[in-house]
């Protein structure tokens, strides 16, 4: 990775209230860096695990910058304090026997008892480290997946990889040295907000402001408050933060979009009825609607595959009835659609997405199995390897549309049904159930798979006949069983999307289905 190539460019970390900014230049970052490359080689050698297990801000990305320094293998984790996440966390470290762990001083007591070597970085004396030569195809971290369809895989990403994936970036973005900057809430342990933080600025010698994603939850606005003034601005966020601030920020007084270039929204379906509210709140405010880029990418490939263009407003498509969103020309890399024979679909066919690309990953870690059934296919006209992303999608006119994965697809009498699909008409039945809090699966029965909805519910009235009546009306199924449940019981993955897998495991746990 570079080191900025001397460009007069810096990494800013805003923590806000204003008062409380912090921001440091990229000499300093890359002094810290060998600092802590320093400290790891004390304790590990390199092709080594190292959990990186800070707290978000400007610690977590000298720690990645400190491990590929060092050579060894960065895990971009999470304090084991953080809600919800301590089973996860187990699993990852238990799958990649990390040597040691990058920390701070306040989240040290909360790591302790990992069985880990810690290392609090804002405790360490300065010291010397001289960069040692990298081989590209050498790993630079291991991305382990959310897990929204089983248990989670580390990605094995190498440096070339990374740099592959950052110049993709770059190019489709139109990022301009020392012109542009990137913004993000995004956790830094998760792919697409350690590409935005980390990736990007460090190899472009861009600014990157980051802040926590409690602080954006808590006060959505706070995410346009990042950009600095002059600089065009980039952004990334599932498709339920445009979502969210379009309900949660009322006061738009203070608010200027202007020098937005990019609202990249990907990592989970894109809604047409998102797209429109998040321009109707913010057009009067310096959105332009050009800003909507629509994109699709997964860890198996870095994080970015394709993406709209900047200078348009998105295209929607109609394909099997249902209202689509391009997601843009593949950026970089070869993208073909198969059926599950592996077999090449012709333009507008729906089957299995695959690519092929520097930016592919190498593989999984420690599970040549499952590396060799995703990354290792090889089509029915010879042309492979190919990555199988187990997304389900088009390509119409060049540009790449998603439809659904495959893993979720709910078949019923001989019809494929996207739980995406009767889940957004769920969300319109009923001012009370919005996006992510109904999940929409199958199970098995003698006669067909069976239609079951979860929805967290908290008020008198019961939505049950309502939901039903709208999805046959719109969708010509039958709903076997709706159960209203408190908040909390619908799963999550780390990064905040619909885990529907784990929610059917759970409700096949209950005593009696009806």
């Amino acid at each position: 990775m570079g080191e900025g190539e001397g460009r007069p460019a810096c990494l800013h970390v805003r923590r806000l209230p204003r008062r409380l900014a912090k921001h440091t230049d990229l000499g300093e970052v890359d002094a810290r860096a060998r600092t802590v490359a320093a400290a790891i080689r004390d304790n590990a050698d390199p092709g080594d695990r190292v959990a990186i297990l800070a707290p978000q801000g400007l610690d977590y990305l000298v720690a990645v910058l400190g491990s590929c320094y060092a050579r060894t293998i960065a895990v971009p984790l999470f304090p084991p304090d953080l809600p919800g996440h301590r089973q996860r966390l187990d699993g990852v470290l238990a799958d990649c026997s990390p040597v040691c762990g990058l920390t701070t001083r306040a989240a040290l007591e909360a790591s302790d008892g990992l069985g880990l070597r810690l290392i609090a970085m804002d405790q360490l004396e300065p010291a010397e480290w001289e960069l040692e030569a990298i081989d590209p195809e050498e790993l630079a971290y291991l991305q382990y997946t959310s897990g929204s369809t089983g248990a989670p895989a580390g990605v094995m990403v190498s440096h070339a990889n990374l740099v592959a994936n950052i110049g993709q970036l770059i190019e489709a973005f139109e990022f301009r040295p020392g012109r542009s900057m990137t913004v993000s809430w995004l956790p830094l342990f998760h792919d697409m907000g350690l590409m935005l933080a980390f990736g990007v600025p460090i190899l472009h010698g861009d600014r990157s402001a980051f802040t926590d994603p409690v602080a954006f939850l808590m006060r959505p606005a706070r995410w346009f408050q990042l950009a600095d003034e002059g600089l065009d601005v980039y952004t990334a966020a599932p498709n339920f933060a445009y979502d969210h601030c379009v309900q949660r920020i009322a006061d738009k007084s203070q608010l200027d979009l202007t020098r937005y270039k990019a609202f990249l929204n990907g990592a989970e379906p894109i809604r047409p009825a998102t797209l429109t509210a998040f321009t109707e709140a913010f057009r009067d405010h310096g959105f332009d609607p050009t800003a909507h880029v629509p994109a699709y990418g997964l860890a198996e490939a870095v994080v970015f595959v394709a993406s709209a263009p900047i200078d348009a407003e998105p295209t929607i498509n109609t394909f099997d009835r249902t209202d689509v969103v391009s997601c843009g020309p593949p950026r970089g890399q070869t993208v073909v659609i198969a059926d599950q024979t592996g077999n090449p679909l012709e333009p507008g066919q729906i089957g299995e997405i695959c690519i092929a690309g520097p930016n592919v990953a190498l593989g999984y870690w420690s599970d040549p199995t499952k590396t060799k059934e995703t990354f290792n296919a090889t089509l029915t006209d010879g042309t492979g390897p190919w990555l199988r992303t187990g997304d389900l999608g088009t390509l119409y006119a060049g540009e790449l549309y998603i439809t659904g994965r495959r893993k979720d697809l709910i078949i019923i009498d001989g019809r494929n049904h996207h739980p995406q699909d009767l889940e957004a008409t769920i969300h319109q039945t009923h001012p009370a159930l919005k996006p992510g809090r109904v999940a929409a699966f199958s199970i098995p029965a003698d006669d067909s798979e069976h239609l079951i909805v979860v929805v967290e519910h908290t008020t008198p009235d019961d939505p049950t006949d309502t939901i039903r009546a709208a999805v046959k009306r719109h969708h010509d199924l039958r709903v076997h069983a709706v159960v209203l449940a408190p908040r909390g019981t619908i799963h999550k993955t780390s990064s905040g999307k619909l885990a529907r897998h784990p929610t059917r495991a759970w409700y096949l746990t209950l005593p009696r289905q009806t």
